[in-house]
């Protein structure tokens, strides 16, 4: 993005100025505020992603001094996370994958070179053009960082991404015409021991990569940094699981997270009038069936009030839906975990046909930022997935 800093004078190794700071807020997708010391002052976040596990108040930054002639005074490089920084400068991670490749420290392409950066094939881009340096074989390579991960599993993306799917499909077109192709995910976290596409977040992405399996090179590696956030110390290929990827249907739970601007007064189907403070909600619900449908009902503004949740949406805002893809029904595991980190709960709604209490926890602050939260998402997205 021209004029926010010089992108072309940072150079790996990261041999420059580091300067530490305190996440405060997210001010928009492409800046943040933070706490240098006492000074709070605004960075360039060069991540479109979502980062909600990662940017939670209080979080450990690393950012770095932009030029004089940039719209802000820092950019943001990375941010801590556990006892690791996680590369949050997408940007960035060609020129790590780059000097990787030059260097054959990647094993699987060792014999490889770059070619050229920045190839354009139909109407896309993609991140590098490959040679062979002894049968001159080209390979087309897109790179995607990956910054969501649990204990053992990383995912991507944290966000849909329609142009990562068309990506893929553009990749498993290039090879069909005879040239190769490739894609490679590269996971900020050394302790990851696997990769799977984010199948809870973008369904049709988890799909594409599926059918690629057999028709293009997809590979994952995790990165280990030095202390000093300087160099790569270390790297190791993570094993992608495309024998549990296939059986995953389109059926779990759901989280519809959002907030009221106003306390208000509704009536709700046969619970009869409520009142609803103003601040943060979130239902827990399931489809069983066909989960996306389920979701695109609750987002269309037109439809038959069915549900509890179908009298409260209308006065939403700031909706967000969060799906959990599971053979297991956890809706109920969910709120009864819910009910411990929330404010409280409303009684009795959505829950007309379980044991539960509540299906709708009220938070007065925006549950996103809390850190329990976000962990319980980690937990039921990530963590629970059994492997073996």
């Amino acid at each position: 993005m021209k004029g926010w800093y010089n992108f072309n004078m940072l150079d790996y190794p990261f041999n420059f100025t580091k300067i530490e700071a305190i996440f405060l807020e997210r001010v928009n997708r492409f800046v943040v505020k933070a706490k240098i010391k006492n000074e709070k002052i605004f960075a360039y976040l060069p991540n479109p992603g979502r980062l909600w596990e990662l940017l939670l108040p209080g979080k450990e930054l690393l950012l770095f001094k932009n030029n004089k002639n940039s719209k802000l005074p820092y950019t943001v490089l990375a941010c801590k996370n556990g006892s690791h920084y996680v590369l949050l400068h997408t940007h960035l991670t060609n020129k790590i994958i780059k000097k990787l490749i030059t260097e054959g420290k990647l094993g699987f392409w060792k014999d490889y070179s770059v070619l050229k950066e920045e190839v354009k094939f139909n109407s896309s881009r993609f991140d590098f053009l490959l040679e062979n340096k002894y049968t001159l074989e080209k390979m087309v390579l897109e790179v995607k960082t990956c910054t969501l991960f649990g204990k053992k599993i990383a995912m991507f993306p944290d966000a849909e991404t329609k142009r990562g799917t068309k990506h893929i499909l553009q990749l498993i077109d290039i090879q069909k015409d005879g040239l190769k192709s490739g894609i490679l995910f590269v996971v900020m976290n050394p302790k990851i021991e696997y990769f799977i596409p984010a199948y809870h977040i973008d369904y049709e992405f988890t799909q594409a990569l599926v059918e690629a399996k057999d028709k293009i090179e997809i590979k994952a590696i995790a990165l280990k940094w030095d202390k000093t956030f300087t160099y790569v110390k270390d790297l190791k290929e993570l094993q992608i699981p495309f024998k549990f990827l296939k059986k995953i249907e389109d059926k779990g739970t759901y989280l519809l997270l959002f907030k009221l601007q106003n306390k208000e007064k509704i009536r709700v189907g046969n619970l009869g009038e409520r009142v609803f403070e103003k601040g943060f909600y979130v239902y827990v619900g399931s489809g069983m069936k066909n989960l996306t449908k389920r979701i695109n009902r609750h987002l269309r503004k037109n439809k038959k009030l069915r549900w509890h949740i179908d009298y409260l949406i209308p006065k939403a805002q700031n909706l967000k839906t969060i799906s959990i893809r599971s053979f297991e029904r956890l809706e109920c595991k969910i709120a009864k975990d819910l009910a411990l980190i929330s404010d409280y709960m409303i009684i009795n709604f959505g829950a007309s046909d379980c044991k539960c209490k509540s299906h709708l926890f009220y938070f007065s602050k925006n549950p996103l930022e809390k850190k329990e939260f976000q962990k319980l998402i980690i937990d039921y997205r990530i963590n629970r997935i059994n492997l073996d």
